[in-house]
């Protein structure tokens, strides 16, 4: 309780950015000196070939919570071959910078995830990659810009991911180039009344499977307000700069300042989120099984309310109701107002 939703969020963000990169680099070092030192081919300059990390979902927006795991996409800059570290010696078999840095990606998911006696450091998911868990561990970034050209075969919800998007890993030219594909992925659509369908069509399926307590994915939980503020990015963000933020409570900031998001709504809306995300965070410190739902047994109820400083359960209870049930109410009007206004 000491620090507010967002500013332990964003500590326990940079705690994880710190730990992947060192394991990234660990096992860089470790790979390099059986593989080589991936080099860029000459006619893209020569030199070091580095790998790329972009954080996506709650890690790409400095949101993570105690027991969330990281969403990534490994990337690499250029495509060429390793160059031995010791030349005078026995280099193994020649291989590839796409061969090097797929398994380097594989390498860093291992160490993350492996169980050992003091648990694991996180549960890493790179499934958001380019074709997903049928695609290459590891894609360079020109592939990565063919996959999200306006042309290219990036679906509707993979362009919306990219709202969260951010290299926590990559050279200053990298990330650049990361930036110019995200630009032309996302803020250069031009998103339609079909696009918003859609969007609305994946939300409520992501409710499939879970509990009307889910105070993440159940109907008014924090994927809700996600949901809203990221469609309104995206419709309006192509022309507004300052709408482009991969924070949540940011982006309702951003989205108020504009004058796209009325006065009440954005009071509410922020509220709401900072409530459900700290609920959500002292679940997890209790260890709950349902990490995300609102416990049910009247013994948890009156602890999580003595957690969150509330004097009685049904008083704590009563007020979740009451948010998530306008949440959903604001959820709808939203993506009815644009479904009007794109038509």
């Amino acid at each position: 309780g000491r620090l507010d939703t967002g500013a332990t969020t964003m500590a326990l963000t940079a705690i994880a950015e710190t730990v992947l990169r060192r394991v990234v680099t660990h096992e860089e070092s470790l790979l390099a000196e059986r593989l080589g030192r991936p080099a860029a081919r000459a006619e893209d300059g020569g030199g070091r070939a580095t790998p790329v990390v972009l954080a996506m979902g709650k890690f790409g927006g400095r949101e993570i919570n105690y027991r969330s795991d990281l969403d990534v996409v490994f990337l690499y800059d250029h495509d060429g071959a390793p160059v031995p570290i010791h030349p005078a010696s026995r280099a193994a078999a020649p291989t590839t910078n796409a061969h090097f840095f797929a398994e380097l990606a594989q390498r860093t998911l291992r160490a993350c995830n492996a169980h050992s006696p003091q648990g694991r450091l996180y549960e890493v998911d790179s499934r958001l990659r380019p074709s997903g868990r049928s695609g290459a561990a590891a894609v360079s970034l020109a592939e990565f810009a063919r996959w999200f050209a306006p042309d290219g075969p990036a679906s509707v919800w993979e362009r919306q991911a990219l709202l969260k998007a951010r290299p926590v890993m990559g050279t200053e030219a990298a990330r650049a180039r990361l930036g110019e594909i995200v630009a032309a992925a996302v803020w250069g659509r031009r998103w339609s009344a079909a696009d918003m369908a859609e969007i609305h069509h994946n939300r409520l399926r992501m409710e499939q499977g879970a509990s009307v307590a889910n105070l993440k994915r159940g109907p008014g939980g924090v994927v809700d307000i996600e949901f809203l503020v990221q469609v309104l990015q995206l419709v309006h963000g192509g022309g507004q700069p300052s709408l482009r933020t991969t924070d949540t409570l940011e982006g309702l900031v951003m989205l108020h300042a504009a004058g796209i998001l009325p006065e009440a709504s954005f009071a509410f809306l922020g509220e709401a989120y900072r409530l459900l995300r700290r609920i959500e965070g002292r679940l997890q410190l209790l260890g709950a099984k349902a990490r995300h739902d609102f416990p049910v047994s009247a013994d948890d109820r009156r602890t999580l309310a003595g957690l969150m400083g509330y004097a009685r359960a049904d008083d704590l209870a009563d007020e979740v109701g009451a948010t998530t049930t306008r949440v959903r109410s604001e959820f709808d009007a939203v993506f009815a107002s644009l479904a009007a206004t794109l038509a």
